[in-house]
């Protein structure tokens, strides 16, 4: 038997997951709450939780800066997010802040049931077809090539992930947070491609790629 958590501030869906939950013969909700901060405060090490089930938005507010304070309680615990949100910027900030799975709530109770025993027995992380396609798509090795009247000039793939998170509306924070180095490394990297493309502004980037 699994211990879970369910950290979801909609009543009825919390009380539904927890009362299906109740049932099976392999996973125990053992706490449920509408918040990380009652999450911290009714943990105790006893409950042996092994995964946590969180909503994106608790109390009209983004949870996703909270997940270091469940993961400072349970160090070793998959934190997977449930939502409708599938924007790439929610969903690279959860992954990024120590989220380890990313679901959305168009699934069964069957289905999430079974993702969450595949995801607790190591046999994969939890990802949404729709969502694992965005971050591969984000992340696979390429380069950019953009054709100028007089030559093709290459991006890295760095340079070409930072390209791609500029349009979005990633701010270098962000961007620096996401790629794993620092503001300055960010500007270095802008600086190049402005560079290369012979370019000064950002609505100038937008117009060459």
């Amino acid at each position: 038997m699994y211990n879970i958590s369910i950290i979801e501030d909609d009543l009825e869906l919390r009380k539904n997951l927890s009362d299906y939950f109740a049932q099976s013969e392999h996973i125990d909700c053992v706490l449920a709450v509408d918040s990380v901060e009652k999450f911290v405060k009714y943990h105790r090490d006893f409950l042996e939780i092994k995964f946590v089930l969180l909503d994106v938005m608790l109390g009209g507010q983004s949870s996703i800066w909270s997940i270091p304070l469940i993961l400072q309680r349970e160090p070793e615990v998959e934190i997977v997010m449930f939502t409708m949100a599938d924007d790439s910027e929610t969903i690279f900030q959860a992954l990024c802040n120590g989220a380890t799975g990313y679901l959305l709530k168009d699934i069964s109770f069957i289905q999430l049931e079974e993702q969450i025993l595949h995801n607790l027995k190591g046999e994969g992380a939890l990802l949404t077809p729709s969502v694992a396609k965005k971050i591969i798509k984000y992340f696979t090795p390429q380069t950019l090539s953009i054709t100028t009247p007089s030559e093709k000039i290459e991006l890295s793939e760095k340079e070409t992930i930072i390209v791609k998170m500029l349009k979005d509306g990633a701010s270098y924070h962000e961007i620096a947070q996401n790629l794993g180095i620092s503001i300055n490394g960010v500007r270095y990297h802008v600086r190049n491609i402005y560079r290369k493309l012979q370019i000064k502004s950002k609505g100038e980037l937008w117009r060459k790629t």
